[in-house]
């Protein structure tokens, strides 16, 4: 990449935070019925499609200065598959967590914090479903196998050898649309470090839940990303 630092890291500050903050804000809005009467009604299908068309959007406006990654998983995934420089894998995760905490920070000043933690949602943070008899594993497990699926996407999307590239943003958008509504239900369906750090970290002003099991939205994503990686140079090698 030949753009300067300081234009990939505004680039990647501003992506995620648009990702995070249409994303999130849907989950609060359609947690809500003060805000928005039909939200509860919406579901896991109104999400996705606002985090998938969030990405797409991401990917339109600053795709082209920094690639568009949003997400430090798939940072260290790009690194590992030989994909981003060593010297901006840094840059790269500062942005991302930069943006998703702004995003979450202007979201608590916009919906206000009885709205914010209306009914344990947080500023739409990451938590596993404890009703199901496993929640942690399955959390983790969730998030590992989603994280893969939406890097594959971003990884073979963009190969120089794949005929896909001019409908990328479609496609990455798509996944992780689907990947929410497969597994929103299990974990969240965060696949993104930084995108479940901002919402954990501005809701301990009223709730310390999420930030306790933010290890899970840093390990399952990191281990789904390079699981990514590793397939992605198996089934993508040059002769």
């Amino acid at each position: 990449m030949d753009r300067p630092l300081s234009s990939v890291f505004l680039a990647e500050v501003y992506g995620t935070f648009l990702l995070v903050f249409i994303g999130t804000t849907a989950i609060t809005v359609s947690s809500d019925p003060t805000l928005f009467s039909a939200g509860p009604t919406l579901g896991l299908g109104f999400v996705g499609l606002a985090f998938g068309l969030a990405l797409i959007g991401g990917i339109a406006s600053v795709g082209s200065i920094s690639g568009a990654v949003f997400n430090p998983a798939i940072t260290l995934a790009l690194f590992a598959a030989g994909r981003l420089p060593r010297n901006r894998v840094l840059a790269y995760i500062a942005a991302q967590f930069v943006g998703a905490t702004i995003a979450a920070a202007v979201e608590l000043l916009i919906v206000g914090t009885a709205a914010g933690s209306n009914s344990g949602v947080d500023l739409g943070s990451n938590v596993p479903n404890f009703s199901l008899p496993m929640p942690i594993f399955s959390s983790v497990l969730a998030e590992i196998v989603g994280t893969t699926f939406l890097t594959m996407a971003v990884l073979g999307s963009t190969d120089t050898d794949s005929s896909s590239i001019a409908w990328a943003s479609s496609g990455i958008g798509f996944v992780l649309a689907a990947s929410i509504w497969a597994l929103g239900s299990v974990s969240g369906a965060s696949l993104n470090p930084a995108r479940s750090f901002g919402p954990a970290l501005v809701s301990l002003l009223f709730d310390k839940t999420p930030i306790t099991y933010y290890w899970i939205y840093l390990a399952g994503p990191i281990l789904g990303g390079l699981l990514a990686a590793i397939l992605y140079r198996l089934i993508y090698r040059r002769v």
